[in-house]
């Protein structure tokens, strides 16, 4: 019975040893980190988006949030896996939601259409807290090649002003950009 407990603890810690140590889901990644600045300045809570710019074989888009340093690690499937090799159009967006309904109002409207028929919403307005040409894929003018044996250093240099105006969200519209 010692044994067999002894052989339980021993597997037990092998396997959370390796668990940290998870091989990625997809073959091929490579890691894709770096920092988002505005105007010289570290942007926290920034998605950054890398876009494929050629489809087919293996190109897949990846995402990551800055932290309070504006950094970032790319994930494509599992947090922090990194990203295929190749060349990625790349936008950054940081916004902040105001007004519009509560969750609980959300739920409550949904599970009572009766009694808030003939009622709009309260407004919602999103503040684009970058520069708004950061989030568009035509605009940004912000690429990355990540090498295959990837990439560490990427810096995201944004420069100019923010409109700190909220801009009036219309149903249907998940941004407005």
């Amino acid at each position: 019975m010692k044994r067999l407990a002894a052989l339980t603890l021993v597997l037990l810690a092998c396997s959370a040893a390796f668990s940290g140590c998870q091989k990625s889901r997809l073959d091929g990644l490579v890691d894709a980190e770096g920092v988002v600045t505005l105007n010289g300045e570290p942007v926290a809570g920034a998605t950054v988006l890398f876009a494929p710019k050629q489809i087919g074989g293996q190109a897949a888009s990846a995402q990551a949030t800055t932290d309070e340093k504006g950094a970032f690690k790319m994930t494509t499937l599992d947090p922090g896996d990194g990203v295929y090799p190749g060349e990625y159009t790349v936008t950054v967006m940081k916004d902040r939601v105001e007004g519009g309904l509560s969750p609980e109002e959300a739920k409550d409207r949904m599970d009572n259409p009766d009694k808030y028929r003939g009622q709009a919403p309260p407004p919602q307005t999103v503040v684009h807290e970058l520069p708004v040409k950061y989030a568009d894929l035509n605009q940004s003018g912000l690429t990355v090649n990540v090498p295959p044996g990837g990439q560490k250093d990427i810096a995201l240099a944004l420069e100019g002003e923010v409109d700190l105006t909220p801009q009036e969200q219309t149903a249907g519209h998940g941004g407005g950009r």
